[in-house]
């Protein structure tokens, strides 16, 4: 059998595919990546190439393929001087917390703007040439990607890319791009898409030799492209006229976790409209609206195979802060050495943290990755079904019944939102989204707060998983 059918028959079929493009940037690969209706980028082919297909090295530069290394193996092979390391945040050099001090970095960027600031003076400092970080869509066109990847070569523009960008996105285009186009390179990407693009290098002496540095942000979990659909349509852009969203709009005077998501309409007579997340139906990140099939069978939060890994710093002494700081994991000595004579000629703040700290900081991140998956494999090998191997082991923690039934609930609601949007998409009611979904909300409200659960009559709590979950 080929490896271009054993790779859909197991990943794509299976849909553990995250849309990364690996697989289609090999030489002869049958693959294409496509956005489906569900508004996920996912490796399509057919039937007659995937039989005829005698590429090789397509199972290896998948990220789920499962006879790629892992995350272990090339942190090992990439970071092979790096000594120290923990268990949920891979190895390192330090740890610290802080945030940009010069310009609008912090003010413009996601937490504390630290990793448009590290694009910015690799830039200003000649170590690279370009700057590849995600841009969000500056045109009127609604069919346009609202985010994609983009070059940026004059240091004073890194302030143009987006901040948090949750919705897909691949590397073929921008890989193909770097490939044709002499220079050195630093790039962004959540864990995904890193580990993609150093397991390609492998095979790949030009991407090896252009990209320098790679910048891996620190993730829960993606969401697909119907997200932002959602959340224009809740806010009263319609779908088909939805050109931009900002999904970290800051207050002035809030805590850092409370965050403003703001749209943009192609109907040149309405204006940007915004609202607080918590506001927004089905932005509730905990419940797993939207969340790719993938990103629940991936056990890296803190990009362990990138050169630095940025993120929130979700810890109590820095939380309450609204301009944001972020949380720095860096495994590369030169750019430990560049942030630390930033932070003393003032450029930047940082403090040195513990790996324990960072950890906390990314705690349930963490668990959803670690803990649930435990139990997210144990029901798949127990259903006789394919799964990505991963370093967490199936049944590997011991799960009380409470979070075996939040986690089972986030699988629900995950499959449930996609399906059940694609249709209200269909039927242009926001109002069959709300229907579908509104029994699993309310059954995920029920199950956190467990002091209700006692007082629901057990005739009321039958009906409500009968009719629903069972």
């Amino acid at each position: 059998m080929s490896e271009a059918r054993i790779l859909y028959d197991t990943v794509i079929k299976n849909n553990y595919c995250i849309g990364c493009g690996a697989c289609a940037l090999i030489k002869g690969s049958p693959f294409e990546i496509e956005m489906d209706k569900y508004g996920q980028l996912v490796a399509n082919s057919n039937v007659d190439s995937l039989s005829n297909c005698s590429t090789q090295s397509l199972l290896e530069v998948c990220p789920f393929s499962g006879k790629s290394k892992n995350e272990n193996e090339l942190s090992d092979l990439f970071f092979p001087e790096v000594n120290k390391s923990n268990d949920k945040i891979g190895k390192y050099i330090s740890c610290f917390v802080g945030y940009a001090k010069e310009d609008e970095f912090r003010k413009k960027g996601s937490s504390g703007g630290i990793a448009k600031w590290i694009g910015y003076q690799l830039l200003k400092l000649g170590k690279i040439d370009y700057f590849v970080q995600i841009q969000s869509n500056s045109t009127n066109d609604s069919d346009a990607l609202l985010f994609d990847y983009k070059l940026f070569d004059n240091y004073n523009d890194i302030l143009l890319g987006s901040k948090s960008a949750y919705y897909p996105t691949t590397l073929v285009n921008i890989l193909k791009e770097i490939e044709n186009k002499p220079g050195r390179y630093a790039i962004t990407g959540v864990p995904c898409n890193i580990k993609a693009l150093r397991l390609l290098s492998l095979n790949n002496e030009v991407l090896k030799e252009k990209i320098k540095y790679t910048i891996g942000i620190v993730c829960g979990g993606m969401k697909s492209a119907n997200y932002t659909k959602l959340v224009g349509w809740e806010l009263g852009v319609h779908p088909n006229n939805l050109v931009k969203i900002d999904f970290r709009r800051k207050y002035e005077n809030r805590p850092a976790n409370e965050k403003i998501y703001q749209v943009w309409s192609s109907n040149p007579n309405q204006d940007s409209i915004y609202k607080d997340v918590s506001q927004i139906y089905g932005t509730g990140y905990a419940s797993g609206f939207f969340k790719p099939n993938a990103c629940d069978y991936c056990d890296d939060v803190l990009a362990e195979t990138a050169d630095i890994a940025i993120g929130d710093a979700w810890l109590k002494k820095y939380v309450n802060d609204p301009k944001g700081t972020s949380v720095i994991v860096v495994r590369d000595s030169e750019l430990n050495d560049i942030l630390l004579k930033a932070n003393e000629e003032q450029k930047i703040h940082i403090e040195e943290i513990s790996a324990e700290d960072v950890a906390f900081a990314q705690k349930g991140g963490l668990r959803h990755r670690r803990e649930a998956l435990s139990r997210r494999i144990a029901k798949k090998e127990k259903a006789g079904e394919w799964v990505p191997p991963k370093r967490v082991k199936a049944n590997q923690f011991k799960i009380g019944r409470k979070r075996k039934q939040i986690y089972d609930l986030r699988e629900r609601i995950a499959k449930k939102s996609h399906v059940a949007f694609s249709k209200a998409l269909e039927k242009n009611k926001l109002s069959y989204f709300h229907r579908k979904m509104n029994p699993f909300v309310l059954w995920f409200v029920i199950i956190n707060f467990t002091e209700l659960l006692p007082k629901l009559p057990r005739r009321l709590f039958l009906f409500i998983y009968n009719k629903f979950f069972k």
